[in-house]
């Protein structure tokens, strides 16, 4: 297999495990700051195992490697983690994941200030495509009253493309580890304020399949992804979640969608499709800019 396919494979497998996660949160019946303590201490771990079962030789290196590029992308994974959940718990689980669509743009921009490279025309107007959605979708926030929570997710969307930023100017490194330090730093932050012994046997069992399977498996692959395949490449996958995360959830557990996300999110993922599609025909891949901290 070449490594475009292994690439292809990799990330869309990870893409297609995380578009659950929208409903095993929903099912898991404890407040915000206790999901994300719980959902970070059974992530972390096994973020570390996947790691050390895909790197079984020479796992030392690459976690001395890292520097101070593996700390940043720990802390922007952990701010992305406490903004996903704040969001997705205070907002509808489609609203969450059309912000977090918004991350591949944030990482363009990010490109342009932190790596000085240089962002096509089509980035610009697929950004300003991506604020026009964005609005539409705050509105309609405004009016259900849900507005910290779409607020919390474009944080989160920030984070995360400032993350995917750090994976694409280190693609020889597997960053796993700084994924999985990431995780159990936003399990620190919710600490102070977790309730563990309100989580009963089932959220317990939602929690094990979210934090030590879902989490791992999902995020172990798409932070690979980087190493194998464009940057365009992998936004256009990371559509896949937006739709499929919340068609799930209106299909499970019957959580319709809002007009304003409805048609926010239409022009959001047209925007984006457009532009990674745009990007995959140009050809115009470069060599990433090294972190070398």
């Amino acid at each position: 297999m070449s490594r475009t396919a292994f690439g292809l494979m990799i990330t869309t497998i990870g893409v297609l495990v995380l578009s659950f996660e929208g409903v095993l949160i929903r099912w898991i019946e404890v407040d915000s700051w206790t999901l994300l303590f719980l959902r970070g201490v059974l992530a972390a771990p096994g973020l570390v195992v996947f790691f050390l079962v895909v790197e079984r030789r020479g796992w030392r290196r690459q976690i001395r490697s890292m520097g101070l590029a593996g700390l940043v992308a720990a802390v922007l994974f952990a701010i992305d983690n406490v903004g996903f959940i704040y969001s997705i718990t205070h907002t509808s689980v489609a609203n969450t994941f059309l912000l977090i669509s918004l991350s591949p743009l944030f990482a363009g921009l990010f490109t342009r200030v932190v790596l000085r490279e240089r962002v096509p025309r089509r980035t610009w107007l697929a950004i300003a495509g991506g604020a026009v959605a964005t609005l539409i979708i705050m509105v309609g926030s405004l009016v259900e009253g849900d507005l910290p929570g779409t607020l919390a997710g474009l944080v989160a969307a920030a984070a995360l493309g400032g993350t995917l930023v750090v994976l694409r100017a280190r693609p020889h490194l597997n960053m796993v580890p700084a994924v999985a330090f990431g995780s159990g730093l936003a399990a620190l932050v919710g600490l102070p304020a977790a309730v563990p012994s309100s989580a009963d046997a089932q959220d317990w069992v939602n929690l094990i399949a979210l934090g030590l399977i879902l989490v791992p498996v999902a995020f172990g692959l798409i932070a690979m992804g980087p190493r194998y395949i464009p940057a365009a490449e992998v936004a256009l996958l990371l559509l896949l979640e937006t739709v499929l995360g919340a068609l799930l959830v209106w299909m499970v557990i019957g959580e319709v969608p809002t007009l304003a996300t409805v048609v926010g999110g239409l022009i959001l993922v047209v925007v984006l499709a457009v532009h990674s599609l745009a990007t995959l025909r140009g050809r115009e891949e470069h060599p990433p800019t090294e972190i070398t901290a």
